[in-house]
């Protein structure tokens, strides 16, 4: 019975290779993913659905996702003698670098809204430019060492603007008799 399932299975597994129009490649993602191979035409984009990946982009776009990286060809770096990394290892190398890029974004998303404030202040104080200064320089380094980018602080905000109107609320204090002349 064992024989049967195994024969049935592959014979499902050459249908999706050849109805999805799937590589060898990514039927192996496919079976590491645990992908059922009679689902998998069901998954195919109909000209409706052109925002819809073609299936063997959507099974390498979820291999990326769960374990980090797209697996390399049979054999390429063991033809070059190089030895294979820990697939674990790989998987927090990527993860460490992912998380990086992803912080080192945000840090620069954040820093554009904090300049943009300063600008519409008028001006940028010259305390925070060495600060913008000596916190690019730290990234650098890190990049360039391989480690972690260190936590930035926040920037300082400017200071509120002052309106024209804050004159205008010291007299609001004042209470109108009916004798006084409403000033508007």
């Amino acid at each position: 019975m064992g024989k049967r399932q195994g024969t049935a299975n592959e014979a499902a597994w050459r249908d999706a290779k050849k109805l999805c129009r799937l590589s060898g490649r990514q039927v192996a993602m496919a079976r590491s993913l645990g992908m059922n191979p009679k689902k998998l035409p069901g998954l195919r984009p109909s000209p409706q659905q052109r925002w819809k990946l073609p299936v063997g982009a959507f099974i390498e776009e979820c291999y990326r996702k769960r374990f980090g990286v797209a697996p390399e060809s049979d054999g390429s770096r063991q033809a070059k003698g190089e030895s294979r990394l820990n697939t674990d290892d790989a998987l927090d190398m990527a993860g460490e670098q992912t998380m990086q890029v992803e912080n080192l974004v945000c840090y620069l998303a954040n820093l554009g809204d904090d300049l943009q404030k300063w600008l519409v202040h008028g001006k940028i104080a010259p305390e925070v430019l060495t600060q913008v200064r000596r916190e690019f320089r730290e990234i650098a380094d890190a990049l360039e060492a391989g480690t972690l980018i260190p936590q930035m602080p926040e920037i300082p905000v400017p200071p509120a603007p002052r309106s024209a109107r804050s004159g205008l609320r010291d007299r609001s204090d004042h209470t109108f008799d009916g004798d006084d002349e409403i000033p508007f």
